[in-house]
């Protein structure tokens, strides 16, 4: 069996790392636990590693792919390329060999995989290299991000939607080694467990907000309340949004188009990407090469035809709002807006008074130029918020499509998804192949 040992911190974090063939080779984050972090320095320097994976033009599955595949998968994009695979996922009917499930996969257990080297890594740095205060922090925000990777992978991979299912994803909590890679797939519960263990812990020792594109504390209480809401914990969900919303940390831009004009210095972004002119090059930053195109006419093009919004999301020939080359095209997480409509959703579901309920999503909708709500019962507004996402949210992290599940409408809104195994993506082959704990027999419903 062939061999291959990283002896260099930044071979791990500034090239692919991919994990090929992971029965012929040893993972490539298997790193020399030797002098890979010997000071702060470098574990500040790994923590960054984690954010490179997710942005850099190498790795382009994790920013570009978290607006492009969910998107062609509810039909608010037409579809994000022309290719076998690109149109696989715009007719809902994907293949386990399937090349960008496979690098999508590949993408979330690499962030983690990087996480918890940061985590260990910097765990074990003695005292007098490192202080106290900076050590939380950086395993903090490295927590931070292992949630988010976890998050998405379950969201993709595994039955997000139904918390008493032993299908989720397989949970990566340590660094991946020869010993380490062999895992069954954990349940959905035990998922979200680990998800909320690290979230807490960010929101405690993640350093405080201060700028849109690093993990923070308001950044973990917004995923916590994001996550509470896709477990159905909507009281929950719409107590912390309350939070985030009212902590002062962030600010609604006064209308929509200023959310995305102003790049990193927008008021209400919590989590994106980074984006200058430095890092918006064709070396860099794949959707300078957009495969996504807008939508052709469907109930997304419906309701957003008189929307104001409109104007700033798409045109005839582009994805405007995270196609930008004025701000970078930067990818958007986590926003102010969408805590509002979080706490407008959880406040719905949770048996909240029409009058509750309407209130932060009229804050929404009145940014936009729409007016206050007009339903007349809360089954009625549950449509007006469900809409209030997909308008508001279009492109963001799989906004609609998520939403479209949570609100039971991705049956009813396309023709081509006739069952919930269509919600989740197939456990890619290789992962099959090359995890000894996991077999054809672990498949995603639909997928044998």
């Amino acid at each position: 069996m062939k061999k291959i040992i990283i002896y260099s911190l930044v071979i791990c974090l500034f090239t692919s790392c991919e994990l090929v063939d992971v029965l012929e080779n040893d993972p490539p984050n298997n790193l020399v636990e030797e002098n890979v972090v010997q000071s702060e320095t470098d574990a500040r320097a790994l923590l960054n590693g984690v954010y490179t994976t997710i942005t850099s033009r190498i790795n382009d599955k994790y920013y570009m792919f978290s607006e492009l595949i969910p998107s062609a998968m509810i039909g608010s994009m037409n579809g994000s390329g022309t290719g076998t695979s690109h149109i696989q996922f715009s007719n809902n009917s994907l293949e386990f060999d399937n090349i960008y499930v496979r690098d999508y996969w590949l993408m979330f257990y690499k962030t983690m995989d990087i996480a918890n080297n940061t985590i260990k890594q910097t765990n074990q740095l003695s005292g007098n290299l490192i202080s106290e205060t900076s050590r939380k922090e950086i395993i903090g925000e490295a927590r931070f991000l292992r949630a988010m990777s976890t998050f998405d992978a379950l969201r993709y991979y595994g039955q997000f939607f139904d918390e008493s299912s032993n299908l989720g994803i397989v949970l990566r909590t340590e660094p991946s080694n020869f010993v380490t890679r062999n895992k069954a797939r954990n349940t959905v519960a035990e998922c979200y467990e680990q998800i909320l263990l690290d979230l807490d812990a960010a929101i405690l020792d993640a350093p405080d907000y201060s700028v849109t594109y690093r993990a923070s504390k308001t950044a973990a209480k917004a995923l916590k309340a994001k996550v509470l809401l896709y477990q159905g914990k909507y009281a929950e969900a719409a107590a912390l949004a309350d939070q985030v919303i009212n902590d002062g940390t962030t600010s609604l831009a006064p209308d929509f188009e200023s959310v995305f004009s102003q790049g990193l210095n927008s008021s209400e972004m919590i989590l994106m990407t980074y984006r200058d002119a430095n890092s918006d090059t064709e070396d860099n930053n794949r959707k300078r090469f957009y495969s996504g195109i807008p939508p052709t006419d469907n109930w997304f093009t419906a309701i957003m035809d008189t929307d104001p919004r409109k104007a700033y999301t798409y045109n005839d020939s582009d994805i405007l709002k995270t196609n930008n080359e004025e701000v970078f095209r930067p990818t958007y997480f986590l926003r102010l807006a969408e805590m509002y409509l979080i706490k407008a959703e959880g406040l719905a579901f949770s048996g909240a008074s029409l009058a509750d309920a309407s209130a932060p999503l009229n804050i929404i909708r009145n940014r936009a130029g729409i007016g206050n709500t007009s339903a007349a019962n809360i089954e009625a507004l549950k449509e007006d918020i469900f809409n209030e996402i997909a308008r508001e949210l279009a492109f963001e992290n799989g906004s609609e499509w998520f939403a479209a599940i949570r609100f039971n409408k991705a049956m009813l809104l396309k023709p081509s998804i006739i069952s919930s195994n269509q919600y989740i993506l197939p456990i890619p082959e290789e992962e099959i192949n090359g995890n000894g704990s996991i077999t054809f027999t672990d498949q995603n419903p639909g997928y044998e």
